[in-house]
């Protein structure tokens, strides 16, 4: 899937010129975090519920210590008082604005949103604004995932030699130090791991290759000096 086919389309925007207030309004209203702003559109940038959350008419404007204030760089502070005291959209918005293209996979915006900290990135075709897609369509298009009918069982030789493909794909496992046996889709898993992580992720691993039913898991752990 990309970010075309789960994003939401009708998206809330203003303009460079709509005010604090109205744009405050806007986030309330619509229980949304943040607003685009957009001329022609073209995307200018993005006012969020961070852009206001230090306002003078709130009493939240930034506050330093004096001597930090004494050594803070004059432009930061001018920037600052931009974001406490501008009335305008195009005075408090976010410019540099980080967004995905409309062909963007699902895991490509899942990556984007974790590295940048975000809860929603604009979707954008050829320049122009397309939609929005946040962490909450990523959850909806998880539920929405059609449940695909189980694979046929292999025998129990072909769900073995499956099973250890999948293991030995892996570098976090010392595929060495682990056995298993399948029968009829019942896969035991017997050995050592290094870790409860890895011991986790062994299982989730077992788990997702197609016919296995159940996982009986005899693993133990390996002593902290011999897993490092």
């Amino acid at each position: 899937m990309q970010a075309r086919d789960v994003m939401t389309r009708n998206v809330m925007t203003v303009g460079p010129e709509a005010t604090v207030g109205e744009i405050a309004a806007i986030l309330v209203r619509h229980r949304i975090s943040a607003v685009p702003v957009v001329s022609d559109g073209r995307l200018l940038g993005i006012v969020t519920q961070t852009d206001l959350a230090h306002r003078s008419e709130t009493g939240t404007e930034r506050r330093r210590k004096w001597w930090l204030d004494v050594f803070a760089d004059p432009d930061a502070k001018a920037r600052e008082y931009v974001k406490s005291h501008g009335l305008r959209a195009q005075d408090v918005m976010t410019r540099l604005v980080v967004s995905v293209p409309e062909t963007a996979s699902l895991a490509e915006v899942a990556d984007v949103l974790d590295a940048h900290r975000i809860r929603q990135v604009p979707v954008m075709d050829n320049g122009r604004l397309a939609g929005m897609i946040s962490r909450a369509d990523l959850v909806r298009a998880l539920a929405e995932a059609r449940i695909t009918a189980p694979a046929p069982r292999p025998d129990n030789g072909a769900l073995q030699k499956a099973i250890w493909e999948a293991i030995r794909s892996e570098p976090w496992l010392n595929a060495a130090l682990v056995n298993l046996s399948v029968k009829d889709g019942v896969v035991e898993l017997w050995g050592a791991v290094g870790s409860q992580d890895q011991r986790h992720a062994l299982r989730v691993l077992v788990e997702g290759v197609p016919g296995v039913k159940r996982i009986e898991d005899h693993l133990g752990l390996l002593p902290k000096v011999v897993a490092a």
